[in-house]
């Protein structure tokens, strides 16, 4: 019987540790773009959106930066800013955020499993924010963020 729960137990960590991380919702203030006079042929152009937009991690990620570099020349602040939003969606990932909303100088982060969270690393981050960061009032899943002086 021992055994029996033993193997149960294990079966059920095993499910959990394969959970996989969320897909994230991303709506920033700012956003990145390929322009024309960086690639110029379309369909070179649709195969690197694709390619960055389907970027797992961040060794990933250095990957198609160094390919484009090799293929097309320095990047362009354009499309390094489109690389940093993939960036953000790996970690994003990586913390198990489902989304993260900017809008005037506040940011919203949602997790998709609390339970992925480190409670104290939270009111870590809460009380030495100096007000900037706090969980919302009406969904404890979610974090507010000052990013700019609003006003």
């Amino acid at each position: 019987m021992y055994l029996t729960m033993l193997d149960q137990a294990v079966s059920e960590l095993a499910q959990e540790k394969r959970e996989e991380p969320p897909e994230v919702y991303l709506e920033l203030e700012y956003s990145g773009f390929i322009p024309d006079s960086y690639i110029a042929e379309p369909m070179a152009k649709m195969e690197m959106y694709k390619k960055i937009a389907s970027i797992a991690s961040v060794p990933e990620l250095e990957s198609v930066q160094r390919e484009l570099e090799d293929r097309f020349g320095p990047l362009p602040e354009e499309v390094r800013s489109l690389f940093g939003i993939a960036e953000i969606r790996v970690l994003c990932r990586r913390l198990y955020i489902s989304s993260l909303k900017e809008s005037r100088g506040l940011a919203r982060v949602e997790f998709s499993r609390v339970a992925h969270v480190s409670v104290d690393r939270v009111l870590r981050l809460i009380a030495e924010s100096g007000g900037s960061v706090a969980l919302d009032p009406q969904a404890p899943q979610c974090l507010l963020i000052r990013t700019a002086a609003s006003g």
